[in-house]
């Protein structure tokens, strides 16, 4: 029921668009059609298509939501009478025709990045130099399982290289010959060349030494494992298996908090400002959406996330811990959203619209504290919802047919969304659908201009049938289609905003704060703002290209909807603003008058210091909790024991 070649604007919505095009395109197999502006349709018919080339758009590091239609399918029919409250139903994007494109290489080999670089190593052998040893026999590679690696900086080891240590103590009267003893601090191997009378003749360490002692190996071992995304028990176990000495657990935890921690900070308060400065005076469009800390209820942070429409680059990202919402872990999306939109006004951030996903709570304090702000609702997260209830509708045993129709319909509410931009509009062409689905085509509505499909002739051979005017399931989509609730939300959807690519960040935030780790509240505000760090520096990546000059892609394999897609592949993360991090780090080491084992001092924000813990009600002494503490797998006789399990 889309104008035919009429190109799909917004207003106020997106800028522009490249294409005309709508969500759903349909073409039609009655008559050979020539001309494809005259095919467009509404994405209420599904027409079988011409068999061809997989395409995909070059001109973009992700998929633009604009450019998918959106497929249902692992469609499982159960028992007539089993009605399933848990079911998900798995949804297949796909990219919509007619756009600028080009077709993607099918190879057989099954690298990830195609190539056509073939890589040729050539094999020295060095093992007949006398400074290199190979192993060859089983009592070698014992010999090298009781060995041990070290930390070692190549400047160390060459002043070692190039030292002239004697092989008899220079001591006077001395004379005796020098031996060599290891000692291992921490991450650091030092050599010392020592006589039988304890006449020290040289010492060498593996690493550079900072101020107090503390070795630079050690430091830069908690700065790459943070900044990386690491933590500590992962790369201690990886230190174990290799017999590689590393600091220990509470130095590195103090490191962390001493300088990591403040340098991150830091570096992300500049970077910040010279993101927002870039923005000012600008009317900007945001995107916001919150990502809890762990799976289900039990949440103890909300971090939140505002980006640019336009430049997807990350303005602001607030995290807050449960204590800060009466240990209340549904406040806590709402009570970062204030402080988020709150700091971009205070910055004088000129905002005229915010979009987000449908929150009551987010929802309802726009209309109340921001009412010149325009306020959006994802149209992604629209659609979604509205295949479920379809999905769910579709699955009773009355409403045979009506799984049919959930692409479809689906699809028309992506496309209406992208067209209307009034409410009287968007109500006249989405009840369209009812009309459409009983094989009606025109209609009388009196509130609206859009009163029949506009889509082209149709084709008599039709695999899908026509649902029946009035029955069980035309009455179910009637009331999906005219719910209260979708209609009053209309206005949330007339720009079709959407926040896909925010979603991809808060996957990215799972490589530096994992859902599996707890974190103390500046470590884990800390690794949230290094995966914006992460974002921002990597959002302009190229695109790799092969030698004749062709996209290279890797080819990834969807099993909810058992489709093969492609992607594109882009140049590797180069990471630039680490090394930047990494000399802060060190000079906040040189700068420090005081040291690691200073008493620890609480920020004035840190959540620590409304309450101590989590729990409810303050936790007992340990000792305590093991006296009272009963076992029921204790050995001893107790007579409330089934018989079977006497020990005799």
């Amino acid at each position: 029921m889309s104008p035919a070649g009429a190109p799909i604007t917004s207003t106020p919505g997106p800028s522009s668009f490249p294409y005309k095009c709508d969500v759903s395109r349909i073409t039609s197999s009655e008559a050979e059609i020539t001309d494809k502006s005259d095919v467009y349709m509404s994405g209420i018919e599904e027409m079988k298509k011409s068999c061809r080339c997989p395409i995909v758009k070059e001109s973009n590091s992700f998929i633009n939501p604009f450019d998918l239609t959106i497929d249902v399918t692992e469609v499982e029919m159960t028992d007539d009478d089993v009605e399933d409250d848990d079911y998900e139903p798995s949804f297949n994007i796909t990219l919509r025709e007619g756009l600028d494109t080009t077709a993607a290489t099918d190879d057989d080999e099954d690298d990830e990045c195609i190539s056509d670089e073939e890589i040729e190593t050539t094999e020295v052998d060095f093992s007949q130099s006398p400074g290199c040893h190979r192993i060859k026999t089983n009592e070698e590679i014992q010999g090298f399982m009781n060995d041990q690696p070290f930390l070692i900086y190549y400047n160390q080891l060459l002043n070692l290289a190039t030292a002239n240590i004697q092989k008899t103590c220079s001591h006077k009267g001395c004379g005796l010959g020098v031996e060599i003893k290891k000692e291992v601090v921490a991450s650091a191997l030092y050599l010392k060349w020592i006589c039988p009378d304890g006449h020290t003749l040289y010492r060498w360490c593996s690493q550079p030494i900072l101020n107090r002692g503390v070795h630079i190996g050690d430091l830069m071992l908690t700065a790459s494992t943070v900044l990386s995304g690491s933590n500590f028990q992962k790369i201690s176990m990886f230190a174990k298996f290799l017999h590689l000495p590393i600091l220990s657990k509470s130095t590195f935890y103090k490191m962390q908090r001493q300088y990591v921690v403040p340098s991150v900070d830091e570096h992300w308060i500049n970077h910040q400002n010279a993101v927002l400065e870039e923005f000012r005076g600008v009317d900007l469009v945001v995107l916001g959406d919150g990502r809890m800390d762990s799976p289900g209820h039990s949440a103890q942070y909300c971090s939140y996330t505002f980006m640019e429409y336009t430049t997807k680059k990350i303005l602001c990202i607030i995290t807050l811990d449960k204590r800060f919402t009466e240990k209340k872990s549904t406040n806590l999306e709402k009570a970062c959203f204030i402080k988020g939109l709150g700091f971009l006004i205070e910055k004088g951030m000129k905002i005229i619209e915010v979009v987000t996903d449908a929150h009551v709570q987010i929802s309802s304090l726009m209309k109340k504290n921001y009412p010149d702000i325009k306020h959006s609702f994802d149209v992604w997260h629209g659609t979604k919802n509205l295949g479920k209830k379809i999905i769910k509708a579709g699955q009773e045993k009355k409403n045979k047919g009506l799984l049919d129709w959930t692409k479809d319909v689906v699809n028309h509410y992506w496309y209406t969304a992208q067209t209307c931009t009034t409410k009287e509009d968007f109500v006249g062409m989405w009840i369209g659908v009812l009309h459409h689905v009983v094989n009606v085509h025109s209609w009388i509505l009196p509130y609206s201009s859009s009163n029949k499909c506009e889509h082209g002739p149709l084709t008599s051979a039709r695999e899908k049938g026509w649902l029946e005017k009035d029955s069980p399931a035309h009455v179910s989509l009637r009331s999906i289609v005219l719910d209260k609730r979708l209609l009053n939300n209309i206005p949330y959807y007339l720009n079709c905003r959407s926040t896909a690519e925010l979603e991809n960040f808060q996957n990215l935030i799972l490589m530096y704060a994992s859902k599996r780790h707890s974190y103390t509240p500046p470590a884990y505000r800390c690794r949230n703002l290094l995966a914006a760090l992460d974002h921002n520096g990597h959002i302009d990546r190229e695109v790799m290209t092969n030698k004749d000059g062709s996209i290279r892609y890797q080819r990834v394999f969807q099993k909810k909807s058992s489709r093969w897609s492609v992607t594109t592949c882009k140049e590797p993360k180069q990471y630039s603003y680490v090394p930047e991090m990494m000399r802060k780090i060190i000079l906040k080491r040189l700068d420090d008058a005081i040291g690691m084992n200073q008493k620890m001092v609480l920020e004035q924000d840190d959540p620590r210091r409304v309450s101590s813990h989590l729990a409810p009600i303050p936790p007992p002494p340990t000792q305590q909790i093991v006296h009272e503490q009963r076992s029921r797998f204790r050995t001893s006789v107790d007579m409330d024991k089934t018989i079977d399990y006497w020990v005799e």
